[in-house]
């Protein structure tokens, strides 16, 4: 790279019009995604204490919050349910009638435009609050038999119509599994955000009150990550595409740290 004064990088701030033509990121409602917690009934509104603002609603109420996010200008919504009914293995995540499932025809009906998104997990779904089916001799998530329902589900939020599915679970091995699944049922425009590298937190504390999904025992600090460890991050990212290819992959960090810096030390030969 040229030395000063000949490489003078204050040449490109010199006016707003230069400024905003090397811009490299750009913030616009249509890239926001506004999740939405539905369940079964009619003009309900339960509010989530954790977020004020935030709500459990039937499919009715969640059109018109919908609506208001699509007048705004917002690009999608993700939807995460809340079944009447919860058992060992989650069952109610694949039911065709199930909340999200009716909640995506609705959107699909009315407001075709906006991208419906849906979580793929079990979580929300099985009376434990765990996001697999749990082993009875060790006690633990068992992987490789969840990832079968996980199948399931993401081929019955695309059956109703989801644009993108979103699994959020951290097995291994999920997102090939989800790409076969959706292949082999016809789904082939379906598309998958993938939760690539989640962490095991305490800021998803308010969101596992509005899905309902807390764990009974234990915590998910066994499939969820330490968050102590960026380059386990780069490795889960650099997996899930070549699972058969998520279209997107979603890097959940820590929001009070410069995890972005600290990714770039790790891939850098230059010092920090």
């Amino acid at each position: 790279m040229p030395s000063f004064p000949a490489y003078r990088p204050r040449r490109l701030r010199r006016t707003d019009a230069l400024r905003k033509l090397v811009r490299e990121t750009w913030l616009n409602p249509s890239q926001l995604i506004l999740p939405l917690f539905v369940r079964s009934g009619e003009r309900l509104r339960q509010p989530v204490e954790s977020m004020p603002g935030v709500h459990q609603t039937s499919v009715d109420e969640m059109l018109r919050d919908a609506e208001a996010a699509a007048e705004a200008g917002v690009g999608g919504v993700l939807l995460f349910g809340i079944p009447d009914h919860k058992d060992a293995v989650g069952s109610e995540a694949w039911n065709d009638g199930g909340a999200v499932q009716q909640a995506v025809r609705a959107l699909k009906r009315e407001l075709p435009e906006l991208v419906t998104i849906t979580d793929v997990c079990l979580c929300e779904y099985t009376d434990h609050g765990h996001c697999g089916v749990i082993r009875r001799e060790t006690g633990d998530v068992d992987n490789d038999a969840t990832l079968e329902l996980l199948a399931r589900e993401a081929v019955s939020h695309a059956r109703a119509g989801a644009d993108i599915v979103a699994p959020s679970d951290m097995m291994d091995g999920r997102i090939g599994a989800i790409r076969e699944a959706l292949e082999v049922a016809g789904h082939l425009n379906t598309r998958i955000l993938a939760y690539s590298a989640k962490y095991a937190s305490a800021f998803y504390g308010p969101f596992r009150e509005a899905a309902d999904s807390a764990p009974t025992f234990g915590d998910r600090r066994g499939y969820q990550m330490d968050p102590a460890n960026v380059r386990e991050a780069l490795r889960e990212c650099e997996l899930d595409p070549k699972e058969l290819q998520a279209e997107v992959d979603r890097l959940y960090t820590r929001w009070t740290e410069l995890e972005e810096k600290r990714a770039e030390t790790v891939n850098s030969t230059q010092p920090s």
